[in-house]
């Protein structure tokens, strides 16, 4: 049963208002810690700062709707660490509902409703009741971690598909994967790692093993096809350092792959270390010098390090490349104006 006390939650919704009144009943159930956004864009930077456990959102919410944003969400999430999302609004159709279960929404509100039920549904939300066959799978679960920490390879096979009897867990077959990768059953073992991204298109653990079987076995295409998915879900997730480490592997099977230096700038970017970005587009550039989106970033970086001059020469390339590059004529624009621009 999780503390509710200690979860934050994000609010969500355009009317200020309303997010009073929801601050009000959060406070009324002992729940203190939460932020709020007005629109869909600042909500999914609080997602990406803060991380927090619950999503409260008004599906009328501008630029990003409610369901766009739990799809947004639950792209982030990893299997250990699920965001409790709640969405609500006024005349919320079939279409929709049927959209935000299939996208995973933890409950649905539609308004108007009594506090009580809205209380209610927030309190089911954080802890759900139990079904008897999950507490079984939890149980077993634990067990097969247990049995593969102990070097019990054989009893943990048995014990995993006595849970896909039960459930099918993308974490299951992933483990299920690690065992027989151990044993040295290559196939089998891509075969779980494949299973488990089926389930989680987003299980980047499993993209990674995957990658490094087809290495193991040879094939370096699919190895660093798979090895460069791995690398985007932790980039989009904020995971420099894990994306880092696989850019680079990727980078031994495939120096020639221009997404992966462009990443990597933007890693590094992340990371303030402005030397190493700039280098790692120029390395882009000379690989794919047609690219205006490397030519962009290139600039962001001079401009971070305070050089306009530098910035507006790689900014006029870029639009050369493509006249109708809105975002880089704007940048260029303010830079000659000397307006200094966060981006």
């Amino acid at each position: 049963m999780r503390d509710a006390g200690q979860i934050t939650i994000l609010l969500v919704d355009p009317v200020t208002r309303e997010l009073d009144r929801l601050g009000s009943m959060l406070q009324e159930m002992g729940l203190f810690n939460f932020l709020q956004a007005e629109n869909g864009p600042e909500a999914l930077a609080m997602v990406n700062n803060f991380s927090p456990e619950m999503v409260i959102a008004q599906q009328g919410t501008p630029m990003i709707n409610g369901l766009t944003l739990l799809r947004l969400v639950r792209e982030q999430d990893s299997p250990e660490s699920e965001t409790i999302f709640i969405l609500y609004g006024d005349g919320l159709n079939s279409r929709q509902l049927a959209q935000a279960g299939r996208a995973g929404v933890n409950a649905i509100i539609v308004m108007p409703c009594e506090p009580e039920v809205f209380k209610a549904k927030i309190e089911e939300a954080i802890n759900p009741p139990k079904d008897p066959a999950d507490e079984k799978a939890d149980e077993l679960y634990d067990l097969s971690l247990k049995q593969i920490n102990q070097g019990q390879l054989e009893e943990a096979l048995v014990t995993s598909q006595s849970i896909l009897d039960i459930h099918d867990k993308a974490e299951v077959y992933f483990n299920m994967g690690y065992i027989k990768s151990m044993k040295g059953e290559l196939e089998e073992a891509l075969e779980c790692f494949r299973r488990a991204t089926v389930i989680n298109g987003f299980h980047a653990r499993a993209y990674k093993q995957i990658g490094l079987i087809y290495e193991k076995m040879g094939r370096p295409e699919e190895a660093a096809a798979n090895l460069e998915m791995a690398a985007e879900i932790h980039l989009e997730r904020h995971q420099n350092d894990e994306a880092e480490e696989i850019y680079n592997t990727v980078l031994v099977l495939r120096p020639d792959t221009t997404n992966v230096y462009n990443s990597l700038g933007i890693i590094y970017r992340r990371q303030r270390r402005l030397d190493e970005a700039l280098r790692a587009y120029e390395k882009a550039v000379r690989v794919h010098p047609d690219d205006e989106f490397i030519y962009f970033n290139a600039a962001r970086v001079y401009l971070d390090m305070g050089n306009s001059i530098m910035a507006q020469k790689y900014l006029r390339q870029s639009i050369k490349i493509n006249p109708d590059f809105s975002e880089a004529i704007d940048l260029l624009r303010a830079t000659e104006m000397g307006l200094k621009i966060k981006i």
